[in-house]
């Protein structure tokens, strides 16, 4: 558990000392979500991220559908530019007690444009008791068509009681943190400092339709 910790950390600070890009997927302005967890199939999130004072944009919209088991895709909107993004992401390797998962994918990952980028996600999850639970991400990126550029990603939520999440990612330049809040199980609710500095409002929509059985 401490050697796995130790890793973790180590590959956070590298992240850090990467070559840097505006956003990532692992950000809520660009992804939709906290954690970067994929949909389940059969389900879909519609989300809204609003920032007043936000110089390259100020809303993004999201729709997210998990097409099949372990992967999923979506596309979204920002307002100020007048630019659609869309992401498509796959797991690769499911998360289990031992060893991280890892999700490759890619998407627009640049606040306020549209440049595409691949990336590269590990991700791990502890649970220390019923009321407390830990998740990071860490990962790498490049831009399409510049892919001898590499970029660092990174993240980290907790989880209280399954109902609030502290969170701060990391896009390689800037970080992002905030407070989700899930007063329903279909609705989260998100209060963030973009940048560390311009405030904004996050607000998620998740269903999922019943699969068939027959």
């Amino acid at each position: 558990m401490i050697k796995v910790l130790f890793l973790y950390a180590i590959t956070f600070v590298f992240t850090i000392n990467a070559s840097a890009q505006e956003c990532g997927p692992s950000c809520p302005v660009c992804s939709g979500s906290t954690d970067g967890s994929l949909l389940a199939p059969m389900s879909f999130m519609i989300s809204s991220i609003n920032i007043p004072g936000g110089e390259e944009e100020t809303s993004v919209f999201n729709l997210r559908y998990g097409l099949f088991p372990r992967f999923d895709a979506g596309v979204g909107y920002a307002i100020k530019n007048e630019k659609f993004i869309w992401s498509a992401r796959f797991e690769a390797i499911s998360e289990e007690k031992n060893r991280p998962g890892i999700i490759l994918g890619t998407g627009s990952v640049r606040t306020g444009k549209s440049d595409q980028s691949l990336y590269l996600h590990l991700t791990k999850s502890w649970e220390f008791s019923e009321m407390f639970a830990m998740r990071i991400t860490t990962g790498i990126a490049s831009l399409v068509p510049e892919l001898d550029k590499i970029y660092g990603l990174g993240g980290i939520t907790f989880s209280i009681a399954d109902r609030f999440s502290p969170f701060i990612s990391y896009d390689g330049i800037n970080y992002h943190e905030g407070m989700a809040w899930i007063p329903l199980d279909w609705l989260t609710v998100s209060a963030l400092l973009i940048e560390s500095e311009d405030p904004a409002l996050s607000i998620g929509i998740k269903h999922s339709f019943p699969l068939n059985t027959k």
